[in-house]
């Protein structure tokens, strides 16, 4: 086999492994699990309200913009596959291959910075009725 079907084959390996590790954050409460979920759902923006009522939701000022999530900073496109915006992730898993890595720090310093607004944007469009 050659050097790019290792490749692939890690790549698709890789991929069903973090898909795999997401289900089991989502379901399991043993203690890796509830630590990385709890991790992973800290409060962003705005505090969780009560989902049955938009108007809480909807009527909020929106947080200050570009704050520095630590957790996304480091683990870049990885921190939105775990927490469920599997779009994003895959853009800019796409961006850093494609580009042959050079757009790397670019994708990892806006996972960091946008991360906060994008998962409160995420929470906000799930309550919408549009």
């Amino acid at each position: 086999m050659t050097t790019w079907g290792w490749w692939i084959i890690g790549f698709i390996a890789g991929g069903l492994g973090l898909i795999l590790l997401s289900y089991l954050i989502r379901t399991i409460d043993l203690w890796p699990f509830s630590w990385l979920r709890r991790v992973l759902e800290a409060p962003i923006g705005l505090p969780r309200l009560d989902p049955d009522v938009p108007a809480e939701l909807y009527y909020h000022p929106y947080p200050r913009r570009l704050q520095l999530n630590w957790l996304a900073l480091v683990l870049g496109p990885v921190w939105y596959l775990l927490v469920g915006l599997w779009v994003h992730a895959s853009i800019m898993a796409a961006l850093v291959g494609l580009s042959g890595g050079l757009l790397a720090p670019i994708v990892w310093l806006y996972c960091g910075f946008k991360a906060n607004e994008d998962l409160l944007e995420f929470r906000v469009a799930s309550r919408s009725v549009y």
